[in-house]
C-alpha cells in the first residue's frame, strides 16, 4: 500500500508534521511526501534532504490542477492540515478517485488568524489571492466531516473535530541520552559551567520567549545562559530578541532534525513558555516530547494539554506569570536531584505514551481500516 501525504507547505516548519506520520508509517508502508513551496524557495532546512519528500509545484492555473491530481497517486492520501494545498486538493482527488482521505489536524489555523487585530482579520478575508487565507480556512474546517478519518494532536483538536488523537511521537533510538557526549557540546558551544536553559524549535511570539527573557532578568544569575536554537536572525521578532543585547542570550540557527538530540543533550533545564493566545488553544509543541525523550527537567505553562503531558514529571507555572516563571527556573538549579528525577520520569512517560513505537500501533490500525475499505469498494 502507499499513503500521499499532503504538506501545505514544504518550506515551513508544518512540515515537521507531516514528516513525523511519514516516518512512523514508512516503517511499514509506502510513503511520500508532498506539496508546494509557499513560504520559501526550499524545503524547510531541518529535513531538506529526506527522499520522502516530493516537491509539486502549485497549480497557478485551474488548467494545471489535473496535472498535480495525477502526482497523488497513494492508495490512501493523508493530508496535513485543513489547508486548500492540502486537504482542499485532497477532496477534489478523493472525489474523482473515491480514495480514502484522512485529515490531520495538529493546530487551530483559525486561531492564528484569531490572534491578529480586526483590522487584519478583514483584510486577510478578502485576500482572496491567497488560496490559504482566512476565508478558505474557515470554509476547509467546515468540510473535515467530508474527511473519510480524522487525526488531532490535543484534546482540545478532538473536542472540535472528534478524530483520535496522534502526538507528536519521538524516535526512543535517536532520542537517547547515553548516546550524546553532553560534556564535548557544552565545550564547544562554551557553556561548561553555566547553568543552561534551553528552548528549541521556531522562534515566534506566542512561544513567551519575551517572558522567558524577563524572568531570567529578575534572577540577576551571571551563571545563567539561554541558547535558542533554531533562530532565523532576519526575522523581526527574533531581531527584537536579539536587539535588546542581553549578555545571556546566545542564538543558534536551525539544526537538522537528527542533530536536535544532541543539541538537547547540552542543556539543563528545557523550559516552554507558551502564551494563553487562539492560536496556543489547541497547539502541543512538538519540543516538549524532544526533551521528555531526553530525560531533561521542564517548565511549561498552562496551555493546551501540556499539564496533562507533564503531570508527575514536569513543572507547570501560569501564562506570562514571569514571578513564579523565576521562582521555578531557580529551584530546579537549587535542586539538581529533583531536576535528575523529573527528567528520569519525563523520558519514561514519553516511552510509554508518546514513542514512535506507541504511536505506530494507533496509526497501523487507522490505515488497515481504510485500506481494506479501499480494496473492497475496488472489487
Amino acid at each position: 500500500m502507499k499513503i500521499s501525504i499532503l504538506s501545505y507547505d514544504l518550506s515551513h516548519n508544518c512540515l515537521g508534521r507531516a514528516y513525523i506520520l511519514a516516518k512512523i508509517l514508512s516503517q511499514k508502508y509506502k510513503v511520500e511526501i508532498m506539496g508546494p513551496k509557499l513560504t520559501f524557495d526550499e524545503v524547510w532546512e531541518p529535513i531538506r534532504n529526506d527522499p520522502l519528500i516530493k516537491y509539486v509545484s502549485l497549480p497557478s492555473q485551474v488548467i494545471k490542477i489535473p496535472r498535480t491530481l495525477r502526482r497523488i497517486n497513494g492508495n490512501i492520501i493523508y493530508a496535513i492540515k485543513p489547508k486548500m494545498t492540502s486537504f482542499g486538493l485532497g477532496l477534489i482527488k478523493k472525489l474523482i478517485s473515491k480514495k480514502p482521505l484522512i485529515l490531520d489536524i495538529d493546530d487551530w489555523e483559525l486561531g492564528f488568524f484569531l490572534d491578529s487585530n480586526k483590522l487584519s482579520i478583514i483584510k486577510n478575508c478578502l485576500a482572496f489571492w491567497d488560496i490559504n487565507n482566512l476565508f478558505y480556512t474557515f470554509l476547509l474546517e467546515k468540510l473535515t466531516r467530508f474527511a473519510d478519518g480524522l487525526t488531532v494532536s490535543s484534546s482540545f483538536l478532538q473536542k472540535k473535530f472528534k478524530g483520535i488523537i496522534i502526538p507528536h511521537a519521538r524516535d526512543a533510538k535517536l532520542f537517547n541520552p547515553i548516546k550524546y557526549n553532553r560534556r564535548k557540546l557544552r565545550k564547544k558551544l562554551e557553556v561548561e559551567n553555566k547553568k543552561v536553559i534551553m528552548f528549541f524549535g521556531t522562534i515566534v511570539e506566542h512561544k513567551g520567549i519575551d517572558d522567558l527573557i524577563a524572568s531570567i532578568d529578575l534572577l540577576k544569575d551571571k551563571n545563567i545562559i539561554l541558547i535558542l536554537v533554531g533562530a532565523v536572525m532576519n526575522d523581526p521578532y527574533t531581531k527584537s530578541l536579539w536587539g535588546q543585547g542581553k549578555s545571556y542570550l546566545k542564538f543558534i540557527g536551525r539544526q537538522p532534525f537528527e542533530k536536535v538530540p544532541e543539541f538537547l543533550s547540552a542543556a539543563d533545564l528545557v523550559v516552554l513558555p507558551q502564551k494563553k493566545t487562539y492560536s496556543t488553544r489547541g497547539q502541543i509543541p512538538a519540543k516538549i516530547f524532544d526533551a521528555m525523550m531526553m530525560r531533561k527537567p521542564i517548565i511549561a505553562t498552562n496551555v493546551s494539554d501540556l499539564p496533562q503531558i507533564l503531570k508527575g514529571c514536569g513543572i507547570i507555572v501560569e501564562p506570562s506569570n514571569i514571578k513564579i516563571l523565576a521562582e521555578k527556573i531557580k529551584f530546579i538549579f537549587d535542586n539538581p536531584k529533583i531536576a535528575r528525577n523529573l527528567g528520569k520520569r519525563a523520558r519514561i512517560k514519553c516511552i510509554k505514551k508518546y514513542s514512535f513505537l506507541y504511536v505506530q500501533s494507533r496509526l497501523f490500525n487507522l490505515f488497515e481500516q481504510y485500506h481494506t475499505e479501499s480494496k473492497s469498494i475496488g472489487r
